[in-house]
């Protein structure tokens, strides 16, 4: 029915459509996913014929919609916006009969043939009553719903739906879509732009992604939309869950660091020429010996990572932050290195791991729940045991996900364990005082940062002969080092921990 080939556009110099394929035939309804920008919204000016200036091919029923005129156009296609307002009150009947004007003459008044499909159209979304009402005073829901009456009233059998409920409440979501569904399967042609994943897999025949003006994907929704598609359109990670009722979708909050351009920058600084990585992946080296691929699970800015491709045959280096992996994505990689974006309870390996390396990352419920999910071997966990690193005035609060924790954790469960610590040392430099202000004002955990004076940050540092870092901050950390099997972890502990 309309068929898409090779659609590209572009509004100036930028890109918005680039290359995009789309076959759409009677009784699919298909929903259209994409981020804010991705092209749903051009896509469907295209087909309308509003945006003439595109390249590629856009038909209906074989016909090339550039040789169609609007009337034409409107007798096969019907378009139903998110929203609309307009400028003077109709009854509904009234904004319902707009959808026949393409059969009239351009003077000529709708007469008992437009008003029998007027009313038809309304009785199919079932809201007849609503004839008389002022559109204005209806709720979002039943204004939608005459929206869509309004397209049923041209007969056209194939419909355009913009983002038809974001703006409606709980309800009357699902009350538009449990329409929309019934007339896909009563033969329309419905292509559907939305911004709820969930609904499509509730709602959608197919799935359709754009992502940076590309179809990402294309195919049944239970095929298609998985964790690492949805991070790839929205960039937050999304936890998949089997009920008996269909697959819930929860975004996953983030509470991870928020690794900017200024903080990079300063870890950098602190571990060039620092042997503090390096120290630690020979650790887990020997508390995982012959271990052949490492995951190292919430790896930051993969300086463990990097470490640890000197001794293991293959690194994972698992981060869920995108900026995190851009900066190491940045720096020469060995061969041996690869990186994997996103939650590591969304991305089981093909093959479980042979160990896996927690350095100062995980609650102990989460490393062991992880750990019995995607590792077949050791798990190496490196957790602090003291800091002398102050960026505060008061007290540092005690760690919670600290060496304690996960020691006791194991205990409870019977699971043997070897420790040592080792003493680290990460000392910040800094290009001068109000660097080093800037430094602990970005950390400190004071409420009220402007408070930490050059003075206060003066008496924290120590003077070294550099001309480039005048300026250090000495970091000391204790950490333990734990190592356990997987195997002697038992199989419910995915289930029955707490994260």
């Amino acid at each position: 029915m309309l068929d898409i080939r090779d659609l590209r556009f572009s509004y100036t110099s930028r890109p918005v459509l680039q290359g995009v394929d789309l076959r759409l035939e009677p009784g699919e309804l298909v929903f259209l996913l994409g981020a804010n920008g991705a092209g749903k919204s051009t896509l469907f000016r295209c087909a309308l014929g509003l945006l003439p200036g595109y390249e590629g091919e856009i038909s209906l029923h074989g016909r090339d919609i550039r040789r169609l005129s609007a009337r034409a156009l409107a007798r096969e296609m019907a378009y139903i916006p998110q929203s609309h307002h307009p400028a003077f009150s109709y009854p509904v009947l009234d904004m319902v009969l707009m959808g026949t004007q393409h059969r009239l003459s351009p003077f000529a008044n709708p007469g008992p043939r437009e008003e029998a499909a007027a009313l038809a159209a309304l009785d199919q979304v079932g809201i007849a009553g609503l004839a008389d009402r002022d559109f204005q005073r209806l709720s979002g829901g039943e204004q939608q719903l005459v929206l869509i009456a309004r397209a049923l009233a041209q007969q056209a059998r194939l419909l355009l739906m913009d983002e038809p409920t974001s703006s409606l409440d709980f309800g009357n979501r699902v009350r538009v879509l449990d329409q929309v569904s019934e007339l896909a399967r009563r033969g329309y042609a419905i292509l559907l732009s939305c911004h709820d994943p969930q609904l499509a897999l509730l709602y959608a025949h197919r799935v359709v992604a754009l992502h940076q003006g590309k179809v990402a994907a294309d195919g049944p929704p239970e095929a298609v939309l998985d964790p690492a598609l949805l991070h790839t359109l929205y960039q937050v990670p999304v936890r998949f869950t089997p009920t008996p009722y269909g697959t819930l979708l929860s975004p996953i909050r983030r509470q991870g660091f928020d690794w900017t351009e200024e903080r990079v920058a300063y870890l950098e600084a602190a571990a060039e020429g620092s042997d503090y990585y390096e120290r630690i992946a020979q650790a887990a080296a020997e508390a995982a010996p012959g271990a052949g691929v490492i995951c190292d699970a919430g790896c930051g800015l993969g300086f463990s990572s990097l470490a640890l491709a000197r001794h293991f045959k293959k690194v994972v280096a698992a981060e869920r932050s995108h900026q995190a992996l851009a900066a190491l994505r940045a720096k020469p990689l060995p061969p041996n290195l690869e990186l994997l974006e996103g939650d590591l309870f969304a991305h089981p390996p093909a093959e479980p791991y042979d160990a896996m390396l927690f350095c100062f990352f995980g609650s102990a419920g989460e490393i062991l729940r992880c750990a019995r999910a995607q590792c077949r071997g050791r798990v190496v966990a490196v957790k602090a045991v003291q800091t002398g690193r102050r960026f505060s005035q008061g007290p540092v609060p005690g760690h919670r996900h600290g060496a304690a924790a996960l020691e006791e954790r194991l205990k409870a469960l019977g699971v043997p364990y070897t420790r040592r610590e080792l003493d680290l040392r990460l000392d910040q430099p800094l290009r001068s005082v109000a660097d080093g202000v800037a430094f602990f004002r970005l950390y400190s955990r004071d409420p009220d940062p402007a408070a930490l004076t050059e003075d206060f940050v003066r008496s924290r540092l120590v003077a070294q002969d550099d001309p480039e870092y005048p300026y250090r901050l000495p970091a000391e950390r204790r950490a333990a080092v734990i190592a356990f099997d997987v195997q002697d972890l038992p199989p419910e502990i995915e289930r029955s921990l707490e994260p």
